[in-house]
């Protein structure tokens, strides 16, 4: 009896295991909706988040290059939620204060306005760049970005939705930053856990390191959770993270609604303004303000 029984045994935690793989292997995903939609909500909720109004970002940057040189630096940006515009960023190391109200962007350079027409358009698209992580996962409602696709992964041993997140070409300032990036949400409380976008090669010796953002240390604005530390890690061109690094420690705060009246509209006389050309090439001159 005891020698026939072990076969059927042996053939039952069999069937057991095959199942057990089967049921993971049919994990259900949720939409590309419902996920952005659980994310926000774990993290405050879309309508907490879009009532925040004027909101100022105080950011202590410390990087270092992959040759291990470190350099420290202060910017501040300012958003109206849910942003990226009306925006305003401010380094005071470079002496450039820009932003865009909504209808185009201006810069001033140590005091002077900066002339170039392609300001008008990469004053948004500079400020995007800083903002779009650090505001996840509401910057994934902004316009330009898409959410095609939600699987199960696993992200440092941990499972998660991986979220397949593709960007307009000009939603970045560079084409150096990828517009094909990857969100990671704890798969059982839709917490953020981290983002990636790969390294880019665009020929010509032009190459950028991929990235991978990592948050810590919550505080809350208003009724909504951001990171306090956001850091940055350097990846290769197949995803081996680098000595290149960045650390960001951020302080926010919530602004009265009149404080938009003198931080977003354009103070340059219309007369010193730059206008833009009739018709505008393919390619624009990727430069920055003050660059």
């Amino acid at each position: 009896m005891r020698e026939n029984f072990r076969p059927l045994v042996a053939l039952a935690a069999g069937v057991l295991s095959a199942g057990s793989l089967l049921a993971q292997s049919q994990v259900v995903s949720p939409t590309p909706s419902e996920a952005v939609s659980r994310a926000a909500a774990a993290a405050g909720g879309m309508e907490a988040f879009n009532a925040l109004g004027v909101v100022e970002v105080k950011i202590q940057r410390e990087e270092v290059t992959q040759d291990g040189t470190t350099t420290n630096q202060t910017k501040a940006f300012f958003f109206l939620a849910p942003g990226p515009t009306p925006g305003r960023t401010e380094d005071p190391q470079l002496k450039v204060i820009a932003a865009d109200d909504g209808t185009g962007g201006w810069a001033v350079v140590d005091g002077q306005p900066d002339a170039r027409p392609s300001t008008i358009y990469m004053v948004k698209r500079l400020i995007t760049a800083d903002l779009f992580p650090l505001l996840l996962p509401f910057s994934l409602t902004w316009e330009g970005a898409t959410v095609t696709g939600v699987v199960p992964a696993e992200a440092g041993g941990k499972p998660v939705w991986r979220l397949t997140v593709i960007l307009t070409r000009t939603f970045f300032f560079t084409p150096q930053i990828s517009t094909s990036w990857t969100v990671d949400l704890d798969r059982r409380t839709f917490a953020l856990v981290r983002a990636e976008s790969p390294a880019t090669d665009l020929g010509k010796g032009v190459k950028a390191d991929g990235m991978r953002f990592l948050w810590s240390d919550p505080v809350r604005v208003g009724n909504i959770t951001l990171p306090g530390v956001q850091r940055l890690i350097g990846l290769d061109e197949i995803g081996r993270e680098m000595s290149h690094s960045r650390i960001d420690r951020n302080t926010y705060r919530m602004l009265p609604a009149q404080a938009a009246e003198k931080l977003f509209p354009n103070p340059i006389p219309p007369a010193q303004r730059p206008k833009m050309p009739g018709i505008q090439p393919p390619g624009q001159p990727e430069t920055k303000p003050g660059g």
